[in-house]
Parts: structure tokens; sequence; C-alpha cells
């Protein structure tokens, strides 16, 4: 990159202060993904300061994504900006987290518009990046998905990590084998981890339809065979089937419904992963309802905190967790004398900055085996 930069300097003819800093800001923060480049809005911030309009140095810009394409050997580039909350109308959430400050530079990335819901042919005139991650393959269509690269370390720990290593092994031993279940999989960022880790059976649900596919796209890279559930389709009948991913494009309150119509044909679900649409509040209950309550497992919960009060909310995070397994255990089994342990907090995972002062944590959150009537 930095040859690129500097000989592109190296042909302006006019003054190239505000060139110097802009590519400076390219430099540091520029990000690879197969073929595709992501350069830093922050540099395109800097023409701003300069009070330099990107259509007057359009030609220069021009030249200079040209020789970043040559010498980094890619064929496209972009730039993008944190996933805005609201969509274009600024009122409407953004529930499936499209990429609404997305604009390409350099190279063809498909039609900038599109059916809704998307058709096959949509699809297939998009342009699709894969990387890898960790020995695992992604997919996704960058005009119109999300990619985090700043979950990178979450997907790595969970490979590894004790809870999930110890479901799989006491899943192999009883031959039940073990489930996970991901509310918020994307195209399958922590649900790849999860199945190679060993977990047999993954379900998981989005509500974009473009990560669904870009999923089922990584699904084959990886060589899972993946199963795209639908509407009126039972998840009884898909169990029966050879795929270890089970794939819903829907809201993921159905979950439980789904879960219980094959409770007798899964393995037992002992992972539930929550992810952050800003907050994963409203899929505690799902999750915990979706749990195997018998054998207990974990709960892994994404919230914003302020870095001076994470361990006072995860602590109110475990509260209601608490309190909607004592709901649960009420509806499900008789009065016991004997109390089952409490749910803790195993782990709190700080992952990343999400805003000067707020970080992004993944909290680890046991539930013990219900106590047998």
């Amino acid at each position: 990159m930095e040859r690129a930069t500097t000989v592109w300097i190296s042909q302006l003819r006019e003054n190239t202060e505000w060139a110097i800093i802009f590519t400076q800001k390219i430099n540091r923060s520029y990000a690879v993904y197969g073929s595709m480049i992501l350069l830093p809005s922050t540099a395109y911030d800097q023409l701003d300061r300069h009070r330099i309009t990107a259509g007057a140095i359009d030609a220069d810009l021009q030249r200079l994504y040209e020789l970043i394409a040559q010498h980094l050997k890619i064929t496209h580039i972009a730039v993008t900006r944190p996933i805005p909350l609201q969509d274009d109308d600024k009122v409407t959430e953004n529930v499936v987290r499209a990429p609404r400050n997305f604009t390409p530079l350099h190279g063809d990335f498909g039609p900038a518009t599109c059916n809704d819901p998307p058709t096959r042919e949509d699809f297939d005139a998009a342009f699709w990046v894969t990387a890898k991650q960790n020995g695992i393959y992604q997919t996704w269509a960058p005009r119109w998905t999300m990619f985090s690269r700043g979950n990178i370390s979450e997907k790595a720990r969970l490979l590894s990590l004790p809870s999930v290593l110890s479901a799989v092994e006491e899943g192999a031993a009883d031959a039940r084998e073990c489930a996970a279940v991901d509310l918020y999989a994307g195209i399958g960022y922590f649900t790849f981890s999860y199945l190679t880790a060993g977990a047999s059976k993954l379900l998981c649900w989005d509500l974009n339809p473009w990560s669904i596919e870009g999923l089922m796209r990584g699904a084959t890279a990886n060589k899972w065979k993946a199963k795209r559930v639908a509407d009126r389709e039972t998840l009884d009948t898909a169990v029966r089937e050879e795929a270890r991913l089970l794939v819903f494009n829907e809201d993921n309150a159905l979950a439980f419904e789904r879960v219980q119509q094959a409770r007798r044909s899964l393995p037992p679900i002992r992972h539930v992963n929550c992810g952050l649409l800003p907050t994963s509040r409203g899929s505690w209950r799902t999750a915990v309802d979706v749990l195997d309550a018998h054998m207990g497992g974990w709960i892994h919960v994404h919230e914003n905190f302020g870095v001076s009060e994470i361990e006072a909310k995860a602590e109110e995070v475990r509260r209601e967790i608490q309190r909607l397994i004592d709901q649960r255990r009420r509806l499900v089994t008789v009065e016991d004398e004997r109390r089952p342990e409490p749910v803790a907090v195993e782990h709190i995972n700080r992952l990343k900055s999400y805003a000067p002062g707020v970080m992004h944590c993944v909290i680890d959150i046991y539930i013990p085996p219900q106590v047998p009537s």
C-alpha cells in the first residue's frame, strides 16, 4: 500500500499536503478481504477538513485506486462507515444491519438496487467476497451485508472455549451429541466457530436474506451441509436430514416454537448465542426457553456497556437471566425442596471498543442443570 500511495503522491501536480495526510490514514487503517480492500472513512474525513471535495479530485482518486489495485493485486475497493441505527428515512430502525453507508470506489459491486425480498437473480448479480479467519471461510455481499472484523477474537475464543468443548465431549460420551443456537447468525460469525469446535447441529436465525445467503455460501465453502428451512416446513422434518446447519430467515422470536416442534429429535441445546442489534435483551427469554432445561448450558450475551460499569451491568444481566430461569422452572417442574445452583457469570469478554468509553462485551452465563423432580 505504501508503494502505491508514494507513487501516487509523486504524480500529483498540485500542493500535496492534504494528500500526505490522506494517504497516511489509508496506510494505517485499510483492510483486505479476498479480492477487496476497504479504505478507512477517516481518510475521507481529512478531505472534508481541508475543504476538498472528492468530485474535484475524482481523476486523481481514480488513479490512486488503480495503483492500489495494481500493487495489492485486488479488484475491488470501497469505503464504509459504521452501520447506522436507522434506515435512509432516519426513522425506521435498521434491524437487518444493512451497510447503508457503503460506498464502492473501484470495481463492479453489482446492482445498487434489488427486489424486496431479493431474488435468486439478485444474489447471482451481486459481488461476493470470501475471507478466511481462524481457518474458517466466511462469505458476504459487501453492498448488502455487514462484516465486522472486530469479532475475530471472539470467533477464536469460541473454538477453544472450555464450556463449548466440554458440551461436545459430554454429547459424544452419551451418544446424544450436542446442539447450539445462534439467534443473530448474520453470515455465520459465531455459528461457524461452534461447528468447527464440534457441535453436531447448529440452528440459526437472521432477518436479513442477504446474510442468510452469505451464510449458506460460507457453509458450502467450509464443506458443511446446510439446509434453509422453509416457512411452513417443520423443524422435526428438517432435523432428520444430514445437515449440520439449519437456517431460518425469520424473526428469532419464533425460535422456541421451532425448537419445541423437534425437541425429541434434536441433540440437547447446550449453547445459545445472543447477538447485538444494538441490544440482545429482546432475545434473552427465547435463549432461556430453547436451552436444554435438564442438562443446563451457557448463554452468551453480547451487550455494550460503559467501561466503568461493566461488572455491575453484567450482574444486572445475570439477575434478569436468573429471573427468567426461575419463571421457566416453575412452569416445567414440580416444587422441590432442593434448590438448583444459581445462574452464574462465568466470564466477561471485553471484545472491542464500540464508542469512546463504551465497550462491546460478551457475558458467558452458566445455567446449571435443572434439579430432577
